[in-house]
């Protein structure tokens, strides 16, 4: 039985592809196949360009797909979205009241180049996500670890952080107070290893193209230039399971019209697509589809900087104007659902097995009326009849659908509102975001590990992801006593996490649109496929056959 994840677990939303030919593919019987007469080639379409693989400093899913391909961490997420071992001979408990890990690793781990993988490689990538020279936008998941607050704000060296090299596969964490949830962290990318002297032999070229970078995963990354739109992940004969590994080859390729790789999954040039909106509907009978339900929301997020949105009312009047049934309903059609707060469904506590959203309760809705009522007060606290802003997209197909549904109802329901749509490719977008270069932009938060404080992190004081700049002191100090004080109190610090959820809601420094979901189109022959509710699909379990 696998090892349940400490702290708040992500619900059962798994999906498995073609599971009944999962262990057929592993049969040591099976002859055709296991001797490598044909070569297994797998083709994806990736809706969005690959920003980042620099695991310090990668955001997107995109660069987490890819980085998932190509490297390993201490632990991976199972089917169920647990933790299980990969690098690390086991999920491990704590010791110290929840405050010391020791992790012993597996010895048979590779970089492409020969070199060992050891805790050294651990130990060096955690301080450079630490080190504040490194800009990491998600060094704040080292909260927590003894002496990270030191370190960011420069009182210490990035090298005090509490993580260190017993021994060459020996690794040991010390925390400042427990993390429930550390075990789901540790099996995310930004938790991976990084090989010292490739990084430092590089400097600033390092993981700008796949020349740049070494890897100990199952596949290598080849073809990329930082820029294009299409590259492979090969078969990487030093990975410590490589003969275990059936692909040869997966081949990556940008399509962002759903039309056109739609148009090429039925020609059979591809074997996996996503599909969305009316292309969702319409293969909704199709065999080969396969439904994601993940934790997930997609939103609004004001620049607080700017002035209209810096208005509450104007929020407030944006928020109940967006009907988000008709939204999921008319405009996605890809199984995505309506959304009654921040926090989307599937975020569980494990003591008590009640999932977090439903427990908040509905925080927002769709009202025209009060739509209308917080606008005309705007209006008047603004001194202006006539008001604007830019919305900022990425120029992906959904993505633009989206916004224009944004903009026709914003401006149909907000006499006198005028909504200019920018749409740019999503790397773009992402740098924009990252530089408060926008006054609202679309964009979405999908689960990185199974906790409501993954979500509500994102508006907290001092996290770089808050890009709109929000403040709030009172919503600020119940994250830290969720954090702190809480931290062994699994009660009272799912009743704080609601509370935080409520106030964040109420000051609206987001709009909540939707919960999404994805649907894929996958073709028969391709086995070992799984969906999970966290992380990106495996492909080094998958076999075409």
């Amino acid at each position: 039985m696998k090892r349940m994840v400490q702290g708040m677990m992500v619900g059962s939303l798994t999906l498995l592809v073609a599971c009944g030919n999962n262990e057929e593919s592993k049969d040591k019987k099976s002859t055709k196949k296991e001797s490598k007469t044909e070569r297994q080639t797998l083709k994806v379409v990736e809706s969005a360009e690959l920003p980042s693989m620099d695991l310090s400093k990668a955001t997107d899913v995109v660069s987490f797909s890819a980085i998932s391909q190509v490297m390993e961490g201490l632990y991976e997420f199972a089917d169920d979205s647990t933790s299980q071992p990969a690098l690390a001979k086991a999920v491990v408990e704590p010791t110290d009241d929840g405050k010391k890990y020791t992790i012993e690793l597996k010895e048979d781990g590779k970089w492409s180049n020969g070199d060992p993988v050891t805790a050294h490689d651990f130990v060096y990538s955690w301080q450079r996500s630490a080190d504040p020279k490194t800009a990491s936008e998600y060094a704040h998941l080292f909260e927590g670890f003894k002496n990270y607050e030191a370190i960011k704000k420069g009182e210490k060296a990035p090298t005090e952080l509490g993580v260190k090299a017993k021994d060459d596969y020996t690794l040991e964490i010390e925390l400042d107070h427990p993390i429930p949830y550390l075990s789901s962290l540790l099996a995310k990318p930004t938790f991976y290893p990084q090989h010292q002297k490739t990084v430092e032999e590089k400097g600033d070229k390092y993981a700008t193209s796949s020349e740049n970078l070494i890897y100990n995963g199952a596949f290598k990354l080849e073809g990329w230039d930082g820029t294009n739109i299409s590259w492979k992940y090969v078969k990487n004969d030093q990975y410590r399971e490589a003969k275990n590994i059936k692909l040869d080859e997966i081949d990556v390729q940008v399509v962002k019209e759903n039309g056109t790789s739609l148009n090429m999954f039925q020609a059979n040039e591809v074997d996996i697509i996503q599909v969305k909106g009316e292309f969702a509907q319409q293969q909704a009978d199709n065999k080969d589809l396969v439904l994601r339900e993940y934790p997930s929301t997609y939103y609004l997020q004001y620049n607080l900087k700017n002035k209209l949105v810096a208005n509450k009312n104007v929020r407030e009047a944006i928020t109940y104007a967006i009907d988000s049934e008709q939204l999921v309903t008319s405009i996605l059609g890809d199984g995505s659902k309506k959304i009654d707060g921040f926090v989307p469904t599937g975020i569980v506590n494990p003591k008590t097995g009640k999932d977090f959203a439903k427990e908040s309760g509905q925080l927002f809705k769709s009202d025209e009326k009060e739509a209308k009522a917080a606008w005309e007060k705007a209006k008047k606290e603004l001194g202006n009849e006539k008001l604007e802003f830019n919305l900022l997209a990425s120029d992906t197909d959904l993505a633009k659908k989206t916004a224009e549904y944004l903009q026709g109802t914003l401006e149909t329901e907000l006499k006198g509102l005028k909504v200019n749509v920018t749409t740019v490719p999503f790397a773009n977008r992402l740098d924009k975001m990252s530089k408060g270069d926008f006054d609202v932009v679309l964009a979405g938060w999908a689960a990185t590990f199974g906790d409501p404080y993954d979500f509500l992190q994102l508006a907290n004081t001092g996290t770089v992801q808050n890009y709109g700049k929000w403040e709030n002191p009172t919503y600020a100090k119940l994250l830290e006593e969720s954090s702190t004080t809480y931290s062994n109190d699994n009660e009272k610090r799912w009743e704080t996490l609601i509370e935080a959820h409520k106030e964040m809601m109420k000051e609206l420094p987001y709009t909540p649109l939707y919960q999404s979901s994805e649907s894929f189109l996958v073709k028969p022959d391709v086995k070992g496929l799984v969906y999970r509710a966290l992380g990106s699909p495996y492909y080094k379990n998958v076999s075409k056959e």
